[in-house]
């Protein structure tokens, strides 16, 4: 998911400042007037252009896919833009009988409303956020079942897109979080392998949970051969907690997670690690903890990272806390051992 701004189109907010004085006049605004502004909200006139936007989710084969908003309603496409060619992601006339028979509804083909879609299984299945649930459907549209990930945040709200299961690059393997440690899945087989084993409640591997926007996803990145898995055990331990209230109808839902703030002495650090996964061994890099940076946002981005083409050294950059420093290194995979090959400055951010 992503954070969307709700911004009001000038048409809109025009319209409400030259009422306003009316309103006023008379004492109050009323629901009538709210309801009016409210239907020229980004999120109730968005869905009136058709095709006009994309947020891709791309797969390390430099595949991506979108939802794509149709005359009929939406659906889900699967690009290759390297052949040029596009497809449907699944079945959407199957997967739309499939949730129905789960309990999840009763949708058309055309509209499922699914706010996140991921490929999970090696993209034999995919898992279809419907408001506060998923479900995981394979991709034929032969059944769905309700997952058994836990409820999601807020609609649209404090996520960010992306699948809760990586694939390796030969497709043979899928890497996913499980009680704070990264496992692997034979995609094959279905047998699964625990990787790390010191994970602990916010202290774990691969999380994605300490900033304004947060997932289930594990951020990695596998190398190319598919042996090593590059990631990050992340201290949140001490760190202090931000809190939302979701107001609905009865009680309200109290949101929680690690969310440091401009001035805390303890922020959240990440202790970079490579990981042998045929021998099921955690490398340390031999290196400081970085903080929770990226060179583009505060949030982890596997960008910041580079492959050697045979696995055997890992380019990253480090960032400091305020923006302001960047360092270049490069990590033996097999040592952990670190080598900086340049340093950049800035005044002001970068």
């Amino acid at each position: 998911m992503q954070i969307r701004s709700l911004s009001i189109p000038a048409g809109a907010l025009v319209a409400l400042l030259a009422a306003a004085p009316v309103a006023f006049a008379q004492g109050t605004l009323t629901t009538a007037d709210y309801d009016r502004a409210a239907k020229m909200l980004s999120f109730n006139v968005d869905p009136l252009v058709i095709g006009g936007r994309v947020a891709a989710s791309w797969l390390p084969d430099d595949r991506f896919y979108y939802r794509n908003t149709t005359a009929q309603g939406s659906e889900w496409l699967l690009v290759d833009p390297a052949r040029k060619t596009q497809r449907p992601l699944f079945d959407a006339a199957h997967v739309a009988q499939a949730l129905g028979r789960a309990g999840a509804g009763t949708f058309e083909a055309t509209d499922i409303p699914a706010e996140r879609a991921e490929l999970a299984s090696g993209g034999k299945s995919v898992v279809l956020a419907i408001g506060r649930k998923r479900w995981r459907c394979d991709v034929a549209g032969r059944a769905c079942e309700a997952d058994t990930m836990p409820e999601l945040p807020m609609p649209g709200r404090f996520a960010r897109g992306g699948p809760p299961e990586v694939p390796s690059p030969n497709g043979k393997l899928i890497a996913f979080i499980r009680n704070w440690n990264l496992w692997v899945r034979d995609a094959a087989t279905g047998q699964e392998t625990q990787l790390t084993t010191d994970g602990v409640e916010n202290f774990g591997y691969a999380t994605d949970h300490a900033g304004w926007v947060h997932s289930d996803r594990p951020i990695l990145l596998w190398s190319p051969d598919s042996k090593k898995i590059a990631t990050q055990q992340q201290d949140d331990r001490n760190v202090g907690d931000m809190y939302l209230v979701e107001s609905r109808v009865g009680h309200p839902i109290l949101y929680a997670w690690k969310y440091p703030l401009p001035g805390d002495s303890i922020v959240s650090m990440i202790h970079r690690v490579i990981i042998d996964v045929d021998a099921k061994k955690v490398i340390r890099l031999q290196t400081p903890p970085d903080y929770h940076r990226a060179m583009l946002g505060d949030n982890l981005n596997m960008a910041d990272l580079i492959w050697s083409p045979d696995g055997a050294r890992l380019a990253y950059v480090s960032t400091s806390r305020d923006h302001k420093h960047e360092t270049v290194n490069v990590a033996d995979a097999a040592t952990g051992a670190v080598k900086t090959l340049f340093e950049e400055s800035s005044p002001t951010q970068f």
